[in-house]
């Protein structure tokens, strides 16, 4: 698992190989640690040794005070994706049915709870709200329409 280390203001990203070798930023680096009394660890990193004091969520690293921060590390790609995911939110059919009424119009803005579509399935009629705020950018189906369970009905542009 990769992970982003915040070390003196610089990010680094760190992912464990495989038994003592470390990945750092692309670099490949032999590691040793062990532990000793009270929190305090050697640590060898390429035949360099240090001290590390692990104490109240405070490093120390040879005496001094390391602000160190570790966070999970989110490539670009995945980032992107998730944010281009929330621009845009499809409602699909809980259940398979007959579309009985379309209660909106593309670019129609909608809020969150707002009734989109009537779906009927096993002679009941079931509304099909809006889990969001935003405008309708796609209406995929029509009346009569008969959709499966998970279909992709209405796509919003979240605001």
């Amino acid at each position: 698992m990769k992970k982003k280390v915040i070390y003196r203001g610089r990010e680094y990203i760190i992912e464990t190989i495989n038994e003592g070798k470390i990945l750092i930023d692309g670099q490949i680096y032999t590691t040793n640690v062990t532990y000793g009394v009270k929190n305090i660890y050697k640590v060898i990193v390429d035949r360099q040794p240090f001290t590390v004091e692990v104490k109240d969520g405070e490093f120390h690293i040879d005496g001094e005070e390391a602000k160190i921060e570790v966070k999970p590390h989110i490539p670009i790609e995945v980032r992107e994706e998730f944010l281009e995911r929330e621009k845009s939110k499809k409602i699909t059919a809980p259940i398979p049915g007959k579309i009985i009424q379309i209660l909106v119009k593309e670019n129609d803005s909608v809020t969150k709870n707002q009734e989109l579509i009537i779906l009927e399935a096993m002679k009941m009629r079931n509304r099909i709200f809006s889990t969001v705020d935003g405008v309708v950018s796609k209406i995929h189906v029509t009346v009569n329409t008969t959709v499966k369970q998970d279909q992709n009905l209405v796509d919003i542009e979240v605001k």
